[in-house]
């Protein structure tokens, strides 16, 4: 019953905060007047106190602020776009990162659909299931996670555009607990988009390139007006995929951003919005050898053998015999109102609402026959989400302490189809259907004593929190139909409550060197999987589903100065009770079961940062690490104890280097880039878990030039910068396979696991402008 109390509770929380927010901002501004032609013009000067209070809402790090942290930590700014193509997304600016690794089914620009891994952890879509919701995504701090959801949780395409991100924090495993949320076990990704700034400005972009992909953005800051100040920001982006097919397979996003801001005598009220809707279409999985009935015509079918050595590298067969569109569609409204309470207290208040929906219309027709009687899928869930934050944080001589709070209620609705025409059944008449609603209250309570001592050369930060767990899932059966319900168990509920300890150490024992350790004990509920969700075969006992725990430690050295910023890491992370979904055989399109399973994440990250003039800069970012199983079995008892988990690279690593030259009329700056990721375990999802093997080492090279001038300011009107740039990516044209795995296709009960792949993306050229206004 205590779910029926969460949305008039959390509700009832948010409104309230509302109104005595804006309560407090009609008393402020009572209190001020305002000289709105004196605020704008002190706008220009850095040191403005207007600057000042509009500067707090960047939260994106410093690379000083990364030397002084307790926790693991490194900042994504714009010289690591620059190592990307303009027409990129969040997965591929993400990978530049130590540690970061990504994988996907359709690697072509900002729409395509990743899986993202940090020191072997991940969020996304994978076969290797057991590590793929291990990571909280935020935009401007507000969490983007489906909290309960086995598949989806976070898609990579819901920032299809990079121009109106600023930077972006990663804090590697649970960090602080003033910076945890739900799903943080493996780490926090902060995707910090433009702020608003007391000074007017704006800027327009445009990128055109190879299988037609195109990119248009722009941003719009007001500067200081009548009391606010306002960002807007948007951009769209296609392609069609680089796929040899029949098919052109297009895709396609759009997203825009606004957001507000009015500062007041001893504080700030913002308000804050985030559209995205992103529709890609995807292909089948190919062999990578030829094998007996794949043909280009279909299984069974005359016609040449369907492989990368037969019908081609970046074959795929038509989409009239396999079809996949995904659709993710969401947004996110917020606010943010900070007061200054005096005598170093900061007052900080957060409430959120997030809607997201997602559309999976699949047509197997590859192979779809008389015993596959799940040829087709409709598969539409939607999720709504809100809470709020709260915290209060002392900033003094000898300490910082931050306490808190926060509420995340979502109510989560699963409907899916499956059907097969050969059979006659279709959507309306499935052969297969499932309807689930997951409610989900997750809470945190926490408190932090950053203590400075050695005049703030030692800081020692203990804190802990009390982290809450409600989830209760409800069959919606209808009993109208003869379909065959998916989902088994009638309904389960858990709560959990969990304390979560913690403690970091940073020494700053030279003037440029400093030492970090941290450890950390974190919880995080276990997916919608664990409750019977989708699941054929099982019923499920509420008092059997656990919880997962991890226990992280980390080490690291680090050394800054203006010109060089470097860190090494260590890391040693412990789960138990990994969820692994399983599957009954190889012509069912859900897993009939699910086991748990513990492993162990170990490695080594190094970055580093290196600008000895002004010319030249350098980046590098290299991760070695050793992630495998402790325990885990499938569901016929096989045991992947010792092994490896797949799907993560062994090692890894980036090198950038750019080099500006001065000519009459601007800047060139080229920019040559090497990835390189080492091999990997190979996942087998017919046993449902890793294998000895290790394959899929590549190199991708990319070289880019831009050309920033001025030349053309008198001839635009209002311009005050023109950006010109080319780049060629993957330069070398290296064959490599994005994602890959061992599997029966599906179309043969009797066939032998082989390998099937998704290939990389071959060599593409680039060109676009930039104008700042």
């Amino acid at each position: 019953m205590l779910y029926l109390y969460i949305k008039p509770l959390s509700s009832a929380m948010i409104v309230a905060g509302l109104i005595i927010t804006m309560t407090a901002v009609e008393q402020a501004d009572a209190k001020t007047t305002i000289n709105v032609g004196e605020v704008t013009g002190s706008a220009d000067s850095t040191h403005s106190p207007l600057h000042k209070k509009l500067k707090k809402l960047d939260n994106k790090y410093t690379n000083k602020q990364v030397f002084r942290e307790t926790q693991s930590a490194v900042v994504l700014g714009n010289k690591n776009k620059k190592m990307i193509s303009p027409n990129a997304g969040a997965a591929e600016l993400l990978a530049t990162a130590p540690g970061v690794h990504i994988m996907s089914e359709n690697p072509q620009n900002g729409s395509g659909r990743y899986n993202i891994s940090i020191n072997g952890m991940g969020v996304g879509w994978w076969s290797g299931n057991t590590y793929r919701n291990q990571i909280s995504v935020l935009f401007d701090g507000i969490p983007m996670n489906n909290q309960i959801t086995n598949d989806g949780q976070w898609n990579s395409n819901q920032i299809p555009i990079l121009a109106m991100i600023h930077g972006v924090n990663v804090i590697y495993g649970p960090g602080n607990p003033k910076d945890r949320w739900y799903d943080s076990l493996g780490g926090t990704i902060n995707f910090v988009p433009l702020q608003p700034t007391a000074k007017a400005n704006a800027k327009a972009n445009l990128s055109v390139g190879s299988y037609g992909s195109k990119t248009a953005s722009f941003s719009l800051n007001t500067g200081h007006w009548y009391g606010w100040s306002t960002v807007l920001a948007g951009g769209y982006t296609s392609a069609n995929s680089f796929y040899q097919s029949p098919s052109n397979w297009p895709q396609h996003s759009w997203s825009v951003y606004m957001k507000t801001a009015h500062p007041f005598s001893n504080g700030m009220f913002t308000f804050g919005f985030y559209y995205e809707k992103s529709d890609a279409t995807h292909s089948l999985t190919i062999p990578v050898t030829p094998i007996a009935g794949y043909s280009v015509n279909g299984y069974g079918k005359p016609g040449q053998l369907l492989s990368q050595q037969t019908s081609g590298f970046y074959y795929v067969p038509s989409s009239d015999l396999w079809y996949k569109n995904n659709i993710v569609d969401s947004y996110i409204l917020y606010s943010q109102q900070i007061f200054d309470l005096g005598g170093g207290w900061t007052l900080k208040n957060t409430p959120w609402y997030r809607h997201a929906y997602r559309l999976h219309q699949a047509y197997f027709n590859y192979g779809a026959s008389s015993y596959n009687p799940e040829a087709a899928e409709h598969y539409a869930p939607t999720n709504n989400s809100f809470g709020d934050r709260l915290g209060a944080n002392l900033h003094s001589h000898y300490n910082d302490i931050d306490l808190g709070g926060w509420l995340s209620y979502q109510q989560y609705n699963t409907n899916e189809e499956l059907w097969n025409p050969l059979l006659g059944t279709s959507q309306s008449n499935p052969y297969v259907y499932n309807n689930v609603e997951l409610n989900t209250l997750f809470s945190n309570l926490y408190v932090q004593d950053s203590i400075k001592l050695m005049n703030n050369h030692l800081r020692i930060t203990p804190g802990v929190a009390l982290a809450g767990f409600y989830t209760s899932m409800s069959d919606l059966v209808n009993p109208g139909t003869k379909a065959i319900y998916l989902t088994a168990t009638p309904g389960a509920k858990t709560n959990f409550t969990r304390f979560e300890p913690s403690l970091g150490v940073n020494y700053k024992f030279l003037k440029n060197f400093s030492f970090y350790a941290n450890y950390g004990k974190t919880y995080q509920n276990e997916t919608d999987l664990a409750y019977g969700a989708y699941l054929q075969k099982i019923a499920i006992n509420p008092a059997d589903i656990p919880i997962t725990t991890a226990v992280d430690y980390e080490a690291g050295l680090r050394y800054h100065n203006k010109t060089t910023n470097i860190g090494i890491n260590y890391y040693h992370d412990y789960l138990t009770n990994l969820l692994n979904g399983v599957s009954g055989s190889i012509t069912q399109f859900n897993a009939s079961g699910y086991n748990l399973g513990n492993a162990i994440y170990q490695g080594v990250n190094v970055y580093a940062k290196w600008r000895p003039m002004w010319q030249l800069y350098v980046y590098g970012s290299a991760n070695i690490q050793h992630s495998y199983y402790t325990e885990d079995y499938n569901n016929s008892g096989v045991s992947f104890n010792g092994r490896r988990l797949s799907g993560i690279p062994h090692y890894s690593f980036n090198l950038s280097v750019s080099y500006k030259f001065r000519t009459r009329y601007g800047i060139l700056e080229p920019v040559l880039t090497d990835q390189y990721s080492g091999g990997q375990s190979l996942y087998n999802n017919v046993t449902g878990g890793p294998t000895n093997q290790t394959i899929n080492a590549y190199n991708i090279v990319n070289l880019s030039v831009s050309y920033k001038t001025f030349v053309f300011n008198h001839i635009i009107p209002g311009a005050k910068e023109t950006d010109f740039n080319v780049g060629v990516y993957n330069l070398l044209n290296r064959k490599y396979e994005s994602d890959i795995y061992l599997s029966t296709g599906g179309y043969n009960p009797h066939e032998q696991p082989s390998l099937f792949a998704y290939a990389g993306a071959p060599l593409q050229v680039f060109g676009g402008v930039a104008v700042k206004f």
